[in-house]
This record gives structure tokens, sequence and C-alpha cells, in this order.
């Protein structure tokens, strides 16, 4: 018999429960753990701490101009022209495809340091890094969209710490060989790519996410979350008939959850095709207004018939999607007044503005770092290169540091700017130091307190912009922070240590470094001292963790 349109019918309970976002409720800790896994071994590349040693030594046999000027400025210009494609291909792709991605291009990388020679073949290594590095916003960003907001703290201190013990494995096994087995830089390498390699597997196993910021909006139920139903009902019924949607079942009864947010639910708007039949391609419900009444609940079976006022809106004729430039001007003016409406949050400003400044120097002093070491102790004339034990010592500070900051309970809102600003003035008297000594070992110390002083403000600043940010919104701001960090970059490699600019030693560089750090410090104490002392020192120490006091106190001070 024919069931009357309108009508769907579950014949048998939905055992798996949904979380609001549509995701089965005990797949963050999978999804968690598959990505974590994957951010350990794309990070085991013993062979990095080493990369100038190697592109210097017999196997390359470049020059230190050639090396500092010529093939490490390519990274940092393909890093910031494939930021902005990658972002758009993260999200239309849904972030799995990009980090996939980012596996092969880091094995590409490797297969080219391993067999490549020339200037100009290096030129293009650094190239395929540049995008390898571009596509880690899907790494830091697919978690976000794979697990519920309650455990966005939780999950970012996971994945950052994880990543640093990567780092920290790949560094204690470096200097393990190069001290005691005599192994040769190009053997190190040979595990470099190994380890990418089986980076790739487990990127292939990661959960695909169903939903996207803004190409895919909204997610629908997969063909394997569908309660299955005998072939004679295929021909009889639907699961969701023409122009309407269906609620998520909490448990046998056929209750519906209340709590999904609007857009989140199945049947929201969306332009994409959805597995679920329906005869508008263009069809948009609003899921905050449809009405359901409880037909008939027997046994295992539950009727549920829409309203009247919902049937009256079907259409019979099937009406054509909206072009695809239509469309795409609509995503981005979406994202454009997500942009505007996550910065005009001045919360949200203050940690980003120094996310940006800070990541462009924490990236500069990364990548010239070997070559500073290298001028204070030329590795040709020294076999006792301790790269790789220095930069695991930083790493295992850094993630220890990091995990811990999972549980730590401090009023940021409060302390923020002062913090900020005492962290920044610090790094800059470490790097104006390593830039005037002659010891390795002052260089070496300095580097580990610097880097391990950058993992914890940013570790602490993820989590805070995290915070103040809807899931779709997150990405959007990392990527813009990402950018604009690349964007500075970009200038200052192009001004001091481009063979086409100043082309400055590496000594003198990092005395701009610190000069410039020294800025960012001043500007953030100078807004601490005059915040603390317009409200008072004494009752800011007294103030609680709480949003509102906070606010109410922005209320009476500005």
């Amino acid at each position: 018999m024919k069931k009357p349109k309108g009508i769907f019918t579950i014949r048998k309970p939905v055992t798996l429960q949904r979380t609001a976002y549509g995701r089965m409720a005990t797949s963050w800790k999978v999804s968690t753990a598959l990505l974590c896994c994957y951010g350990f071994w794309k990070e085991m590349r013993p062979s990095e701490p080493y990369l100038t040693p190697y592109l210097k030594g017999p196997m390359k046999n470049l020059t230190e101009i050639q090396v500092d000027n010529e093939i490490y400025p390519v990274w940092t210009y393909s890093y910031l022209v494939a930021l902005f494609v990658v972002f758009l291909l993260t999200d239309l792709l849904r972030y799995k495809p990009v980090i996939i991605f980012e596996a092969a291009t880091f094995i590409g990388t490797w297969a080219l340091l391993l067999w490549g020679q020339g200037v100009l073949t290096m030129q293009f290594m650094q190239f395929t890094y540049g995008l390898a590095t571009a596509t880690e916003v899907a790494y830091y960003c697919y978690i976000y969209a794979a697990v519920d907001e309650e455990h966005f703290q939780k999950v970012t201190s996971y994945t950052r710490t994880v990543v640093l013990l990567g780092r920290l494995a790949a560094d204690i096994l470096g200097q393990l060989l190069i001290s005691f087995a005599s192994a040769t830089y190009f053997t190190l390498n040979c595990i470099s790519m190994g380890s990418v390699c089986v980076a790739l597997i487990f990127a292939i196993f990661l959960p695909s996410v169903r939903k996207s910021i803004y190409f895919h909006h909204t997610e629908m139920p997969t063909s394997s979350q569908m309660p299955p139903e005998s072939s004679a009902q295929k021909h009889d019924s639907q699961y969701v008939t023409d122009g309407e949607t269906d609620g998520v079942t909490d448990d046998v009864t056929g209750g519906f959850t209340d709590d999904v947010p609007d857009g989140d639910k199945p049947g929201a708007s969306n332009d994409r095709e959805s597995p679920w039949p329906r005869t508008n391609a263009n069809w948009e419900v609003d899921a905050s207004s449809l009405a359901y009444s409880i037909n008939s609940v027997n046994d295992n079976t539950v009727s549920v018939t829409t309203l009247p006022e919902q049937q009256t809106t079907e259409q019979n004729e099937p009406t054509l999607p909206p072009g695809y430039c239509s469309r795409l001007g609509t995503i981005f003016k979406t994202m454009f007044k997500d942009f505007l409406k996550s910065y005009s949050n001045v919360y949200l400003l203050k940690w980003s503005l120094w996310w940006a400044f800070a990541t462009c120097g924490n990236l500069q002093v990364g990548n010239y770092i070997q070559n500073l070491w290298d001028v204070i102790s030329p590795s040709r004339h020294n076999p006792h290169v301790y790269n790789g034990g220095v930069e695991a010592v930083s790493h295992a500070l850094s993630a220890i540091i990091a995990f811990g900051l999972a549980y730590l309970k401090v009023n940021w809102r409060i302390w923020g700017e002062l913090f900020l600003g005492v962290v920044s003035v610090g790094d800059a008297a470490l790097l104006v130091v390593m830039a005037q000594t002659s010891d390795i070992w002052i260089a070496y110390l300095f580097y580990v307190i610097f880097r391990t002083s950058y993992q914890m403000v940013i570790t602490i600043a993820s989590f805070q912009v995290a915070a103040q940010l809807h899931l779709e919104r997150y990405a959007l701001v990392f990527g813009c922070n990402t950018f604009v960090a690349l964007l500075l970059q970009t200038i200052m490699t192009a001004i001091f240590v481009d063979e086409r600019g100043l082309s400055l030693p590496v000594t003198t560089q990092f005395s701009i470094y610190g000069g410039y750090f020294a800025i960012i410090g001043a500007m953030f104490l100078a807004k601490a001292v005059y915040t603390l002392t317009k409200r008072g020192w004494r009752a800011s120490c007294q103030l609680p963790c709480n949003a509102e006091t906070y606010r109410e106190l922005e209320e009476t001070t500005h």
C-alpha cells in the first residue's frame, strides 16, 4: 500500500546519536587520534635541523650566498601565494583531500632533496615545501569541523602538542644518529621520506568531514547513516519527501532534538547534491520554522507528517541551481561579512595581531637560524653539530607547556596584554644577544628559550581566538592571521634577505628581528599599563575568570 505524501517511516530504531552539528557523538576521539597520528608522522623529519649543512655539504655543494639569498627566500614567496588558494580549496574540498595533498607535497619535497641537484632544483624543492606548509591550515582547521565546541581547548592542545612531539622525536633520532652512529645527512633525509609516507597513510584513513564553512555549509547524512529498508519499501516510501526535512531522532520513541543550530540540521539550505531524494534542486527550508506532528508510534515504527502549511510550498517542477559565478559571489560576500564580524571583536583582534606579528618573526627566525649557527660554528670545520639536540630540547619544553596549558586557568582577558608584551620584549633581547654572540652554546640556549616562549603563547592565542568564534569563522581567522604573517615575512625577506634587496648578513638580520619584537612588546606593554592603571591594579587582581565581569568592566572603562 502506498503511503500518503508527506510521510516518512523509520522501520528500525536509529542507535547512533548525533551531536549538535550532526556528527557521531563518539567520533571526536577517533578523528582526534587519527589526526594526531598524522601530525606526528608528518613532523617526524630528522633531517630538517641539518638542511643547511646538507645543502652546503659535498652532496649538494652549494655556497652560503646561494642557500641564504637564492634558495631559502623561495619558500616564503610560494607559501604566501599558495595560502589564499589553499584556504579556498580547503573549504571546497572539505579538509581531508588537502591534508592528503600536504602529505604528497612533503613526499615531493624530500624526493627533490634526495635526488635533485643544482640551485634551480633546490628552488623548486623550496616551492613544493611552501605548498606543503601552506596546506597546514587544513590540519589545524579539520579538527574544529570534526569535534564539538566543548572539546576545542583540549583538541587544540592535543594537535599542537603532538606536532611538537613529532619534531621532538625527529630531533632526538637525528642527533643520536649523527653523534653515535656516524649517519650521513643523506640517511636522515631517507628517514624523513619514510616518515612522510607513513603520514600519507594516516591522512587517507582520516574520517571525511561532511560539511565545510562556505561551499558545503550544511551536512547531509550519508547512506551508511540512514536506517535500512527492504527493497519493497524503497519503491513504497522515501525518507524525505519533496520539500520536507526530518529531525534527528534521539531515541526509539521518536523524540526530536531541538538544540541543533539552524543551518546545521539536515535539510537546511544547501546547493550541493544531496543523497536524500528531492524534486527542487535549489530547495531551501528554514529548519527553525518546520512544524512536526507525531502521527503514530508503534513498536519500532515512527511516522511523521508535515503540516498542510508546509506541504503547500512544494513545487512539482524542478528549478535550476544558481549560476556558478553568482554562487561564488555570494560565498565571497559571506566571507567578507564574517571577516568584519570576527575582527570587530576587540579581544579577538588583540590576540590576532600578536599572532600575526609574532608568527612572522618566528618564521623568519626558524628559517634562518641554521644559517646563524653555521656562521658562529661552521659545520664544514666542526663535525660535532648539535642542531638536532637543540631542536629536541626546545620541542620537548614546548610540548610539555602546550599540554599543560589545556588545564591552566588564567584570566587572559585581564592579563593577556601584559603577558604578550613581556614575552615579546624578552624575545627581542634573546634575538639581539644571539646576533652578537660568538659562543654557539649561548646561541643554542637562547634559541631554545625563544622557541619555547613562542609555542607557549601561540597555543594560548589559538584557543583564545577559537573561544571567541563560531566554527564557521575559525578557519577564516586562522587563514587571515597566517596570511598577514606571511605578508610581513615576505616584505622582510624581500628587503633584508633576497639577493635583489639588501642581502644582509644573517647576524644583521637577527639584530633587525630583535628590534621587530621590541616594537611589538612596547605596543602591548603600553596598552596593558594604560588599561590596568585605568581599571586599578588591585581591582584587576581580584577579578575572576568571568566573561560577564569583563564586559561590565569594559563598559565602565570606555
